[in-house]
């Protein structure tokens, strides 16, 4: 998605997320603030980090306020995608305490989950740094989030696979069982003259017929790394130009395995279904 289609999309959803928290955008529905403080009072707050990030979502941030709340005054301190080492000010406000109180949890709820997500996926790229392996992303995405939690994924260092079924055709195993198993799926295949598609293959006989039908791009899923191999020593042997994609089980802990082969992507949903929280927080000064 364009990047000025991407700042609509967080616009809008940061306004859904205001009215879920604050219901008719109005001071009044603070119950908390309004009760305290019936009169506007000037303050200076900032929002930090109070460990390393890879920030994300700031630039949203200062583009919804900027156009929302244009009675506040917004500084940015860092760009997407920038290393900020803990305690550092990322976004600096001024203007009436009861708007910062009432945009508070708004804000941080939305840093905190993009800036989540771009932080763990920067610890993946670095553990594939050296290889020629790249990281994709999935489509196992938070629902209504996948827009900006791939745009997240991609400030990490990761490149978006698909956005949805509508950008490239990927034959998988639910298919394959329709079909009747893999040598009738690549008859229809064949038969219907099916173009520049990746197929899912979680055994090595199924990945040799896939070759044998000059398959491109070959999703190995769920493979042992010793099979894994297998499939490598093949692709060589024959000196074909195969697309290999790995995909299942592939975590943190062991990513640095699949590093060390000769493959040219891993696809993991760890990037964005399984990140923990980072700490952001706002404070008044």
């Amino acid at each position: 998605m364009p990047k000025n289609e991407t700042y609509k999309f967080a616009n809008h959803k940061l306004s859904e997320e205001l009215k879920d928290d604050v219901g008719k955008i109005s001071l009044n529905n603070d119950l908390t603030t309004s009760a305290l403080f019936s009169k506007k009072l000037s303050c200076n707050a900032f929002i930090s980090n109070r460990e390393d990030i890879i920030v994300c979502g700031e630039s949203f941030i200062v583009k919804f306020l900027k156009e929302k709340f244009q009675n506040l005054k917004c500084t940015s301190n860092y760009n997407d995608g920038d290393l900020v080492k803990k305690n550092s000010i990322l976004i600096e406000l001024s203007g009436d305490v009861r708007w910062i109180l009432l945009l508070e949890r708004t804000l941080l709820n939305f840093l905190q989950h993009l800036s989540s997500i771009s932080t763990y996926t920067k610890k993946f790229v670095e553990k594939l740094n050296g290889s020629k392996t790249m990281l994709l992303d999935t489509r196992k995405t938070t629902t209504g989030l996948r827009v900006l939690e791939k745009y997240a994924t991609k400030v990490g260092g990761a490149k978006n696979h698909r956005m949805g079924l509508n950008d490239k055709i990927l034959i998988k195993d639910n298919h394959i069982k329709v079909i009747g198993g893999i040598k009738k799926t690549l008859e229809l295949i064949n038969k219907k003259k099916i173009k520049n598609f990746q197929i899912e293959c979680d055994s090595y006989s199924e990945v040799k017929k896939c070759i044998d039908y000059n398959c491109g791009h070959i999703l190995l899923d769920n493979m042992p790394i010793k099979e894994i191999k297998k499939c490598l020593m093949l692709r060589k042997k024959l000196g074909k130009k195969i697309i290999f994609e790995v995909s299942g089980g592939i975590n943190l802990e062991n990513v640095i395995h699949y590093s060390k082969l000769d493959i040219d992507y891993i696809s993991t949903s760890k990037i964005t279904n399984s990140v923990k929280s980072v700490d952001i927080g706002l404070d008044i000064i």
